[in-house]
């Protein structure tokens, strides 16, 4: 069944960016690290599933603002003279969203990890992230590419901010060329839209391809505040589906994990 979809209503167009100053740099993570690191509030890719703002209770509206925090790099130079552990850059930001490529922020934090070999893991949507091969070369880091379609009508509409998803396959592939430890992030899988078997394992493969085999699979989990922005793409047809998977006890996801179970680890 192909894309049908109302017009979305945000552009990444127009974001507002300010320059702020943070007091910290790390914080206590449970995402498979010790601590997380976010050189930005706020992310131009404006992905309509995103979590972020309401994991920081963020009342100003997604994807319009990026904050850059502008003195990072020196505190985070200054707490890693005492912590000690894993960091993950980008849990509730993109480290290599657009405005990366002016302030470099997350490159200049990459040199602050590496000068205190910190064991470091980078998750991004984005193939800015291949500028810094030079530094990821002389760390301990992994390199996570998330790759949700490969349909492009899917990524612009869902992930509007975003390079596409070819873009982000190369990014990959020249990351892996280069000797870097990357995987892949296959999520979220949404019903009815980017879950279909074979478009999954037609993307695994390719992956694959690459020399890539360490590949995540998640779903898209209806936190508070999501569904209202999904709510308003999606025609109706699709909505009275999405509630039954979502407000009923549907056993959709039960099968969807037999279903794909082959391809990846799957993190549902």
């Amino acid at each position: 069944m192909g894309l049908n979809f109302i017009e979305c209503p945000k552009s990444p167009e127009g974001v507002k960016v300010k320059e702020v100053y943070c007091s910290t740099a790390l914080s206590f993570s449970k995402l498979e690290s010790d601590y997380a690191l976010n050189p930005y509030t706020g992310c131009s890719h404006n992905c309509l599933y995103c979590y972020s703002p309401f994991v920081l209770r963020e009342s100003r509206e997604w994807g319009t603002f990026v904050d850059v925090k502008r003195n990072v790099p020196r505190i985070l130079s200054k707490e890693l003279q005492s912590k000690d552990g894993t960091v993950r850059i980008g849990s509730v930001t993109d480290p290599y969203q657009e405005i990366e490529k002016d302030y470099k922020v997350t490159r200049m934090c990459l040199e602050q990890l590496k000068r205190k070999g910190v064991p470091t893991i980078v998750q991004t949507k984005s193939d800015l992230v291949t500028r810094d091969i030079d530094i990821f070369k002389d760390m301990d880091v992994d390199v996570g590419l998330t790759i949700t379609s490969l349909k492009e009508d899917f990524c612009s509409m869902f992930e509007p901010g975003a390079p596409g998803a070819k873009n982000r396959l190369k990014a990959a592939e020249k990351l892996m060329e280069n000797g870097i430890s990357t995987w892949v992030f296959i999520g979220p899988i949404m019903p009815f839209l980017n879950d279909g078997v074979s478009d999954l394992q037609k993307l695994v493969e390719k992956v694959n391809s690459i020399g890539i085999n360490e590949v995540y699979i998640d779903k898209l989990n209806m936190r508070a505040g999501i569904w209202k922005k999904i709510e308003n793409v999606l025609p109706e047809n699709q909505l009275k589906r999405y509630k039954e998977v979502y407000a009923s006890e549907s056993d959709y996801f039960f099968r969807k994990k037999l279903e794909l179970a082959d391809l990846g680890k799957l993190l549902f």
